[in-house]
């Protein structure tokens, strides 16, 4: 039996390390093992955030139902919520000409957009060409622009017409414009 030269003998060798060490590296090998760890880990942290946010919401007809303009807006991944500095809403209505106006210093909007709490000097306004400014405001409002629908436990100071209204406790139809006053209700009115 002839023997083998040592150099292929070697060679094979070499080959069949290079081999098993090859299929031994690509079993061990995970995707996961080249992308870096995320930098914020935990879940109560904002996974994003925006300045000077301007958001355009279209209603079925495909005129604007909604426009929203905030300072800062930063979103949390754990509640999926977002924190809304200085937002302006201004809400569409069908068959109203002029939009109604809500401000505030601060804000949250939550469950999808589907409810938005407003905190600190929050301003709930209404312009009518055909009647005076009605202009609201509380220290906190929940508004709820799916069902255009916004109400508050807290005082609530209503000035229209010359007159001056205050009440604890308000709910807000803004589709027909009907505004409900729950407790505590004083008026001044003034004569001309």
């Amino acid at each position: 039996m002839p023997s083998i030269p040592r150099y292929l003998l070697t060679g094979g060798l070499v080959g069949l390390a290079m081999i098993l060490a090859l299929a031994v590296g690509y079993f061990n090998i995970r995707p996961a093992s080249f992308t870096p760890p995320p930098l914020v880990t935990d879940p109560s942290q904002p996974d994003f955030f925006m300045h000077n946010t301007r958001i355009l919401q279209l209603n079925e007809a495909g005129t604007t139902a909604y426009q929203l303009t905030s300072e800062r807006a930063v979103h949390l991944r754990d509640d999926d919520s977002t924190l809304l500095t200085e937002p302006r809403l201004q809400f569409f209505r069908d068959n109203e000409p002029l939009p109604w106006l809500l401000q505030a210093e601060s804000g949250r909007a939550a469950e999808g957009g589907n409810r938005v709490d407003l905190e600190r000097n929050v301003i709930l306004q209404r312009d009518d060409p055909a009647q005076t400014t009605t202009r609201m405001n509380t220290e906190a409002l929940t508004l709820f622009p799916d069902r255009d629908y916004a109400e508050t436990a807290e005082d609530v100071r209503i000035e229209a017409a010359g007159s001056v209204t205050t009440a604890t406790g308000m709910k807000v139809y803004l589709n027909d414009g009907r505004l409900e006053l729950l407790s505590t209700v004083r008026g001044q009115h003034e004569a001309r």
